[in-house]
């Protein structure tokens, strides 16, 4: 089995970037000494509107001054570092003066770690067009953003004040939505009509050749928007580039609970420490983050049979075991006895059995992992 790999370990330069970032908080968004005392407690109060207590949470929080702080000082460098891992990862080879919109765009999120983790992008003349409800989210973003970049950067970024599904103005080579599509109702009937809604807005504002990328924070309702995304632009000729190896049913959809949804789980053992160390003070510590994700195009990625492994490994009647996605559904990459499991993301050319064998709790096709011989020396 030949390997390729998803979520690779950030670049010197990309760890630099994200070190460097800390400074640049402290330059462009200062605190005063009591602000800064009380921002632990700012991030952990947030931490639950996001999370348990999201139902709560006004749809504009993000223009209140409270929830702007510890956003930008906490949970955009953790954006920052997920979204760096992603793009790293994925095929972004962004023509010269092309035409991104970036939907939710809060403080500039993805145009910030698209900068950090693509520097070959860096001296084309790309063009943003950054929507979201919040101006002064997007406002701080692009402070941000010019003090990372340079004021010469050639990237040119127009914010506008827009919900989700208003008018893009120029029809789009990409459009990301990061962390934004979670922000609407998607619960028992609305999901599906939800979906088609977004679906038909997203294509009808990309180019023939354009891209749509849709990314998640890797909880079991994102895994559900990812499904139901996925089922209605697959129904609209737009195929999966990445992380679906096939374009046949998801077979991790979130449908019911225990059911398994796609996400995919990452170290963060190259985080910066000045994050680490604010993510202590606030008692929120990670050995790992996580996300989900869909990169879609009317042409589709290739398809040559792989399996893509998702979750964890686990313990597996004496060896290791691991969700993987195939054309054949849901399937359980067995790696028997002393074998070292591959990391959630990466892509196998699998060497299916004769007679495929089902496993009789979670009814996924059981694939035996088969590691590639290494070559003789000569």
């Amino acid at each position: 089995m030949s390997i390729d790999r998803l979520f690779p370990n950030l670049t010197d330069e990309n760890a630099a970037e994200l070190e460097r970032f800390g400074d640049i908080l402290k330059k462009v968004w200062p605190l005063k000494a009591k602000h800064r005392d009380h921002l632990k407690y700012d991030i952990r109060d947030m931490s639950r509107g996001l999370t348990s207590e999201r139902s709560e949470r006004k749809l504009d929080y993000m223009g209140d001054a409270k929830f702007l702080s510890p956003y930008l000082c906490y949970f955009l460098p953790w954006n920052l570092y997920r979204m760096s891992r992603l793009f790293t990862g994925l095929e972004l080879d962004i023509p010269d003066g092309a035409e991104i919109a970036d939907l939710g765009s809060g403080p500039l999120t993805a145009v910030i770690a698209l900068w950090m983790s693509r520097p070959h992008l860096r001296d084309r003349k790309l063009n943003f067009t950054c929507m979201d409800r919040s101006p002064k989210s997007m406002q701080a973003g692009l402070k941000l953003f010019k003090a990372v970049a340079g004021e010469d950067t050639p990237w040119r970024v127009r914010t506008v004040k827009a919900a989700f599904t208003d008018n893009i103005r120029r029809k789009a080579d990409l459009i990301i939505a990061a962390n934004a599509f979670n922000e609407l109702d998607w619960s028992g009937r609305v999901a599906r009509p939800q979906a088609e809604k977004l679906t038909k807005h997203l294509i009808s504002a990309t180019k023939e050749s354009g891209r749509i990328l849709i990314i998640e924070t890797g909880v079991r309702l994102t895994g559900r928007i990812i499904a139901e995304m996925r089922a209605q632009m697959l129904e609209n000729n737009f195929k999966p580039i990445a992380p679906c190896p096939h374009v046949e049913d998801c077979p991790m959809p979130a449908t019911a609970k225990g059911s398994p949804w796609c996400h995919f789980n990452f170290s963060v053992k190259d985080a910066p420490k000045w994050l680490e160390m604010l993510s202590n003070e606030a008692n929120l510590e990670k050995e790992g983050v996580s996300l989900n994700f869909l990169y879609l195009s009317r042409k589709g990625g290739k398809d040559w049979g792989a399996v893509r492994t998702i979750s964890e490994p686990f313990r597996l009647h004496g060896g290791k075991g691991q969700y993987a996605c195939s054309h054949k559904g849901l399937t359980l990459v067995d790696y028997g006895e002393k074998m070292r499991p591959l990391f959630p993301g990466q892509t196998i050319v699998p060497d299916w059995p004769a007679k495929l064998k089902t496993d009789l709790k979670s009814k996924a096709v059981i694939l035996p992992y088969k590691p590639k011989a290494k070559a003789k020396k000569k």
